[in-house]
Parts: C-alpha cells; structure tokens; sequence
C-alpha cells in the first residue's frame, strides 16, 4: 500500500524535531566567560569585575537586572580616570544566589562583603542605576564613613509605588511563570525573546551578547521575582536611611519624551527630591536619555561621575 501519509508525518515531523534540537543547543550553548573575578563571600561565588586606578574607587551598583555587563561603556569611560568595579549582584550572572529575602539592606551587606573580601578599600563613589539606587542608598546610610560622594542615575524614589500607582512589586505579573523558568530557558525561548531586544549605540557586538547572555540564566530570572517581592521592604529600609550630610551628590535623571505629567511627578517630583539627601546635592536633567542612562548615554554617566569624583578627591585631600 501506499506509504504517502507516513511521508507526509515525517515531512512534518522532521524540521520541527530539528528545529528543537537547534534550539536546545542555541539555549545550552557554553556562556561567555566571566571577565572579572569570582570571589568567595560567606561561602558563595560572586562575580567582581575593575578595571582601572585612582581613589576614591568608583562603585557600580546596577538596575533591575543587576549584571556587571550593563556597565561596560561607563566603566570603560570611567576607568580611564579611577579604579572602577562593577559585579553581578547575587543571584543574576556568574554570581551564586544569595539568602532571601533579597532586600537591598541584604543587598547593601553583601557588597560591602564582597568588597572587604577583594581588598577594594573605602571611601567609595557609589553609583545606583534605578532600582540600584535602594541599596546604594541603604549602604550610604548605615556606612557613612565608607562613602566619599553618589551618584543616583534615574534612581527608584521609595514613594514612588504610592505617587505613581504602580505596583509595590514590579515583577508580580511575571510570578505566574516562575514554573515553567527552566523548560523556557533550555528550548531557548527566552533566549530568543532577549535577541530581539535592539543594541544599544554604546556596546559592541560582543559586548551586548554578554549582557544578554548574562541575564538569560534561570537564577538570573528567579532572582528578578525575589526582589521584586522584596521591594516595599526595600523601600522601607530606604526611609528609615540616613542622609548623605554634606557628601556630594548628583542625581541624574532621564526626560526623553517625557510629557508635562510625567516631568511633574517623576522628572521635577520624585527625582529632584532626591537631591535634598544632601546640602551638595543637585539634579542634571539629560533631555536625550529616558530611563537607561546607563544605555541611552553612558557618556553623560561617566561625565557625571567624574564630576563627583573630582569634587570628592577635593574634600578627601583637605
């Protein structure tokens, strides 16, 4: 009899067979290897990456997804000037997971550790993109003689989750999927979402891949969730932190195609408050960058920093 069904089935059956296989070793294929150092905190791998010299060190706290690679570009502009470390927070890269809750109080000790543990010695600049700016800040607080200046860059504001009516947590709607992490992962669906995202101006080729190689880690997405659901305690630990004093401080904040509402509440609101954290505290408004300076304009990140890095230098040599 004729076997014309059976090659129709294989016909079908072939390519998607292939396809899967394809993508299974695209989503297993071996990462980038990390460009700093693993160094052991209590007993847990984390991943620490400088570059560059000249004190006061400059330290990069970063956003949401707290890897090192998002700061390639201002680190590379920095370390032209000062030493310069950025790190993948716990859980998100080469960094291990670290104990929960992932609060930024938590978040703000690990980095302190981790720094004591590379022989990365104080005073520091410390640097907070977006949801960095909660432990930067928490940090600043509770260690105040270990902070020579900050710079806030479109940093979280604790009151933002009641003056804007967003989520306290602001991966809540991505919980549902925490199940189906791993399965996604090694068919390389959430691969193949992030290699749709465009490269920003400032990164090679290579450069980027890392980055999207860096985040696209099942721990990386999990670690997302738990700080999400840490945020209102987060920002709670934000309130109850001290001020700068007099430290230098410069708060960066990004009004691309912002509208009159937007600039009231978040552009002249929520983020020029946050230079009364200090008596030398002051806000640049960059009409060219929205909220990933650090991707948008990194140059202006880096001028920034220098700014403050010149101006502590100043006050630490008096």
């Amino acid at each position: 009899m004729p076997r014309k069904p059976a090659r129709r089935i294989a016909l079908v059956v072939a390519p998607v067979l292939a396809l899967a296989a394809l993508l299974v070793l695209w989503a297993d294929a071996p990462p980038n290897q990390p460009r700093g150092r693993l160094v052991v905190v209590n007993g847990r791998r984390m991943h620490l990456v400088c570059t560059g010299s000249g004190t006061p060190p400059v330290i990069l706290e970063g956003p949401q997804t707290g890897i090192s690679a998002l700061w390639i570009p201002v680190q590379n502009g920095i370390a032209a000037f000062a030493e310069v470390c950025s790190y993948d927070r716990a859980g998100f890269g080469f960094s291990d997971p670290g104990p929960l809750p992932r609060t930024s109080a938590n978040i703000a000790m690990e980095l302190r550790a981790l720094l004591s543990s590379a022989s990365i010695n104080p005073p520091y600049i410390l640097v907070g993109a977006s949801a960095g700016g909660f432990p930067v800040r928490v940090y600043a607080g509770r260690f105040p003689d270990d902070l020579a200046g900050v710079v806030l860059v479109d940093s979280s504001h604790p009151d933002q989750a009641r003056k804007l009516h967003v989520p306290e947590n602001p991966a809540a709607q991505y919980k549902k999927w925490e199940p189906f992490f791993p399965l996604g992962h090694s068919l390389g669906i959430m691969k193949f979402g992030l290699s749709r995202e465009k490269r920003p101006a400032g990164f090679s080729p290579d450069e980027w891949k890392e980055v999207l190689n860096s985040r696209n880690t099942v721990n990386s997405y999990r670690t997302v969730l738990r700080e999400g659901e840490a945020w209102a305690e987060s920002a709670r630990q934000v309130q109850a932190s001290a001020d700068l004093g007099a430290k230098p401080l410069l708060v960066l904040t990004g009004a691309r195609d912002a509208d009159a509402e937007w600039r009231a509440l978040w552009v002249n609101g929520l983020q020029a408050d946050l230079t009364h954290l200090s008596s030398k505290g002051r806000q640049t408004v960059l009409e060219n960058s929205g909220h990933g300076i650090m991707l948008d304009a990194p140059g202006d990140v880096v001028k920034g920093v220098k700014t403050i890095w010149d101006e502590a230098r100043a006050a630490l040599s008096k």
